[in-house]
Order: structure tokens, then sequence, then C-alpha cells
């Protein structure tokens, strides 16, 4: 039976309607699921960077990581100067995050991860941004109790390739970071970043006590290694008067 054009239009049209709907609802079904798995990626990020569980434990997944998370890990909120804001949260933080978006403002309230080991903080946590290949990456370093040891880190990089740029998440390069491989961002005069070199030059391009502020980087993605470069370094100097106050003797 031979349908006319009208027909055929308002039966795709119907068709497209109801697969719409489909997808909006669904969508709408997954969005809290989604939120909590947006939510414990991140928890899970800053646990690995300060350690936690730690090595030779098992990795933990769904609500052991809030449960982790909670138990382990303190938000304290810093001003520019490096002064604890007592009662902020996350959420002043995004906000000033989004008020500074587009300005050549700082960011008026950034954020510190402790780890809180039997009531005592043992490292801390700080955030960094940049861009690499395709977009943003951003990572937390994880600084011991002296305020000059790295003692771990972990990256986001979602935009950038798998195999080249994305591998910044992956423990071959962040492994560089843990605590046994004795980096540093400061040389006890002024704030030091972490150099992203070539890889499997470190050695040579930063002999003797260099090393400590150098990473080899991943072969074939040098703009993801200057991204993480820069982001570093943009971080350890927006974070040095905090930093100095801990190394001062000052809790958090």
């Amino acid at each position: 039976m031979a349908h006319g054009t009208g027909y055929i239009f308002a039966f795709a049209a119907g068709v497209c309607l109801v697969c719409s709907l489909g997808l909006a609802v669904t969508s709408q079904a997954l969005k809290e699921r989604q939120q909590v798995n947006i939510k414990r990626d991140f928890q899970k990020n800053v646990l690995l960077a300060l350690d936690l569980p730690g090595d030779g434990q098992p990795p933990l997944v769904g609500e052991q990581i809030e449960a982790m998370y909670a138990e382990r890990v303190k938000l304290v909120v810093i001003d520019t100067t490096g002064v604890v804001q007592e009662g902020k949260v996350k959420a002043d933080v995004e906000s000033a995050r989004a008020a500074a978006k587009g300005t050549d403002n700082p960011v008026a309230l950034m954020p510190v991860y402790t780890r809180v080991d039997d009531g005592n903080v043992v490292n801390y946590a700080i955030e960094a941004n940049g861009v690499g290949l395709w977009g943003p990456i951003s990572g937390f370093i994880a600084l011991g109790s002296d305020g000059y040891s790295v003692t771990g880190a972990t990256f986001f990089a979602s935009k950038e390739t798998p195999g080249l740029g994305y591998e910044i998440t992956q423990p071959k390069f962040t492994q560089q970071f843990k605590k046994a491989a004795g980096k540093r961002i400061h040389d006890g005069t002024s704030p030091r970043g972490i150099g992203v070199k070539k890889p499997g030059t470190t050695a040579g391009l930063c002999p003797g006590d260099e090393i400590a502020y150098c990473v080899d980087g991943v072969s074939g993605a040098t703009i993801t290694g200057d991204g993480v470069d820069a982001m570093v370094a943009e971080a350890v100097v927006a974070y040095e008067p905090y930093l100095t106050h801990i190394r001062n003797g000052g809790g958090s």
C-alpha cells in the first residue's frame, strides 16, 4: 500500500519524537547515578594522591570510596594569602572559581585535601589545573607534612589521546611522584615545579640534586607534558603562602 509524502514525514517525525522522549527519560533516570560516579571518581583520585588505601591494598569500589574519603580526608579552604577560611566548603571554592573565570584575577579560594591519620594530618593534596593538547588537564599533587616533599599525584586528562597524552593518568607516569621517588617542590630557598622531560632523559637533563625536580614524560605527548609541567609550577606558586605556613609549624 503506497503512502503519500505527508504520511511518510509524519511517521518519521513520530519515530523521532518517540526516540527523543525515550532518550530524555533514560538520561534523566541515569542522571543521579552519573553524578554519584563523578563524585566517586573525584574522591578516588584524591585518595590515590594521598596514598590511600595504600600499596598492596585492594582497590576501593562504590561506597567504600565515599566511606574512606569521609573518614580520612578533610577539606581545608584557603585564600590567596594562605590563610585558612573557616566554614568554607567546596561549593564556595567552585563559586570563587566561576567568579574568576574569564578574568585575569586569581581564584580567591583554593582547596587543600588533607589526609588524617589518628587525628593527625600527615600529608596534603593541592589542586593543579592546566591545558594539554586537546583540552583541560588537572590533577592533585600530594605533599608531605614537611611542605617540601612530593608523596603522590593523580591526573585527569579526559580529552587527551589514548596511548599518548592520556598516559599521564596511568601508574607508569604517576608513580614518579610517589614518596620513594624523592621529588620536591621547594629547594629550601624558593618554590620549584616538577619538570616533565623527554622520556628516559631525566638522569642526563637533571643531574645530581636536580633529579628531585624532574620526571620522565610520555613518548609522543610533548604538549601534554608541557601542560603538566606548567600547571604543577603554577600550583606550587599559588599554594606557596599556605605551604610556608606548614613549614613554619602551622597546622591546618
